[in-house]
Formats: C-alpha cells, structure tokens, sequence
C-alpha cells in the first residue's frame, strides 16, 4: 500500500505540475480537480501542437480544439519538461525562457481524499520485490490439485500447457508498449500481423474469413452467436431463436447462448458421453420453425471425435439452422480436418491452445471467429 501511493502521488505531481506549467505557458487548462489527466484548450494551435508533438514522438488525444494528457507511473520528469517545451515553443516563448512549475499543490478536494485504511491485509504488506511475490504465488500453486500431480477431471480443452519462451514475445516493447489509441499509421505493422494471422487462420478452418475482435473463448462465443443471429434476422426470420446444446457441451456454451437472447434446448448425450443422435434429430425436427443453431465442440469436451459429426451439421442445416463449434480443442482438428469440412458455420478459437501464445481473459490472448462465405 506504501508503494502504491507512491506511485499515486509521483504521478498526481507530475500531472499538477504539467497543468500549472501549460497554463503559465498563457494555455487554458480546462480540468480543475483531477487526479492524472488533464484538458487543454488549444484554439487555433491545434495543428502545431500536434506536429510539434509527432516530430517528438508524442502521442496525445485530441478532440477539435481541445486536447488531454494523461500521465501514468511511467511518465518521468523529463517526459513533463519535453511537454512544456513543446507548448511553449508553439506560444513563441524562448527554449531558455521555459519555466517549469515547482513546489505544487495537489487539486484535488480535502474532502474528496481518502484517509480511511486500504489493503490491510497482510498478504499485501508482506511481498515487497519480484522474488517474494513469485515465491508467494508458487506457494498458492502448491495447494492447488493439478496434471504435475495426478489426473484431474476437467475436459480435454483445459489440458494444454505453454512455455514460458513461447509468451517471452509479448515482454517486448514492439508488442507490450504500442498504446491501444496510437494513430493508424503508426502501427503498420501490427496491421501485417493481422492480415496474415487472418490468412493462415482462415486456411487452417476452411472458412473464408476472421474477426479478431475477440479477447477470449467466451467472448468468441458470444460473438459467433451474434453473427448467426444477424445472419437469421437479415433473413427476415426473427423467430429463429433456439440452440441445441448436448448435455455434455462446455458450461459457457448455454451462458453464451442466454446472453445472445436465445432459448436453449438440450441435446441427450449417450452413456460413453457423445451425443445422442437420435434425440437431437428429434428436437431438430421439433424446433425446425424456430431453430437458430447447434452449438457443438469438435472433437468433443470428452476428447472424442464423433464419427455422426456431418451427420449432425447436414441435419442442423436441413431445419433451417447454423452450426457454430466450439474450438476449444482445435489443435486436434490440424492437418487432419476443419471445422468448415465437417459443416460448421462459426468456429471460434483459442489461441492460447492451439498456437500456445498467452492465455486470454481481455490480456494478449484472444478468441477469434472463423465464418463461412455466406456470414461475411
């Protein structure tokens, strides 16, 4: 906790001390209580300021005449002193005659700061470097029931294990420090990226093309349902709102399916854990009027791949419904088959279990979706 007000005031001072020095620079500093960004108004020096700023290497927010700057711990004091060389040199002041602002006052509030006690407990007062925050986090692993221990009854799309080399790519500063907001070309190269992942992924599928909007699993599920809903509504058939689910399916695939609005049914699944194909024929038949899609994982969640497979997608398609695979456990799918070959529609993927780059969760992983032709 120590630390981190550290942190919080080293970067509260730098923000103070970069607005009280703009505004002697004869600027309007708009933001009058804030904590770590501010608001400039810039009037007609808009255009210089931001030229001025690309030829150092700056990037900042601008909206018309207006702009914001926001500081963070990794900001430093030389870093504020370039910002006010900047403003002042578009303001015609002297590079010998800049001032920056000294001994500032904070702006924010007495009555908005917080004096009560935070993070008492003691497990955060008692790890102070990288090693004992490591140690600490390898001593909670140790409790934990894992594959370095015994079997462990979780479906087949958990058992995936990546390198500690494999993720080292995402510490470098061409990956790790490009800001989500930097101006299009400036980041040519990840746009290269994207292009051939785009590519490969879509050879590897069979589909005709990506969306790497997603962050994660569930997330490419909930987006692959929101394209079979898009698609179905611009059809006109806006009744079209069941999907059959085997009993045996991954947990996130009926909460995906509820948060897309959809009605689930669920599909019976055979003692050895496969699906039942009979029964889902018969709740095909069933809900044809209304059937929206099947949501399958291939092989399955039981790492099996059913051999009624296209059996199941041609009865889906002949009621008038989409197949989206779940491809949790696509790794097993490559150079033997792919989602588009047995029938699917929408695929989403793991990359942090097929490709093994880090694991998801809105972090450098990601969930992308694969789709058919007809749901470009």
């Amino acid at each position: 906790p120590k630390g981190l007000k550290l942190i919080a005031e080293r970067t509260h001072g730098l923000a103070v001390t970069l607005a009280a020095s703009i505004k002697e620079a004869g600027y309007n500093v708009l933001s009058k209580s804030y904590f770590d960004t501010i608001q400039i108004e810039l009037g007609d020096l808009s255009g210089s300021i931001h030229k001025e700023c690309l030829d150092n290497n700056i990037n900042l927010n601008y909206n018309g005449n207006l702009v914001s700057i926001a500081l963070d711990e990794t900001t430093t004091f030389e870093d504020v002193k370039l910002l006010v060389r900047i403003f002042s040199k578009v303001k015609g002041i002297a590079a010998d005659s800049v001032n920056v602002a000294e001994n500032v006052n904070t702006t924010i509030a007495s009555d908005s700061q917080r004096t009560s006690a935070y993070l008492t407990h003691p497990v955060f007062n008692a790890h102070h470097s990288e090693h004992e925050m490591l140690r600490y986090i390898k001593s909670l692993e140790t409790k934990d029931l894992s594959l370095c221990h015994s079997m462990i009854a979780l479906g087949s799309c958990t058992m995936k294990l990546n390198a500690t080399s494999e993720m080292i790519p995402v510490t470098w500063p061409e990956f790790g420090k490009v800001h989500p907001f930097a101006p299009a070309d400036q980041v040519l190269g990840y746009y290269t990226v994207f292009d051939e992942l785009d590519k490969w992924l879509s050879e590897i599928t069979g589909f005709a093309a990506m969306s790497l909007q997603p962050n994660a699993g569930a997330q490419g599920e909930y987006a692959g349902l929101m394209v079979i809903r898009a698609y179905h509504q611009d059809r006109g058939d806006h009744h079209r709102n069941i999907a059959l689910i085997p009993a045996s399916a991954h947990g996130t695939n009926p909460a995906s399916a509820a948060m897309a609005g959809m009605k689930i049914v669920v599909v019976k699944s055979l003692e050895n854990g496969n699906i039942d194909v009979e029964d889902l024929k018969a709740k095909a038949t069933e809900h044809a009027e209304n059937l929206s899609c099947l949501m399958v994982t291939y092989p399955s969640t039981h790492g099996v791949f059913e051999e009624s497979i296209i059996d199941i997608c041609e009865t889906i398609h002949q009621h008038g419904g989409q197949v989206y695979m779940d491809g949790a456990n696509m790794n097993a799918q490559v150079g033997l088959t792919s989602p588009a070959n047995i029938g699917a529609d929408v695929c989403h993927l793991n990359l942090h279990k097929t490709f093994c780059i880090p694991h998801g969760g809105g972090g450098p992983g990601m969930g992308p979706i694969g789709v058919a032709a007809h749901l470009v």
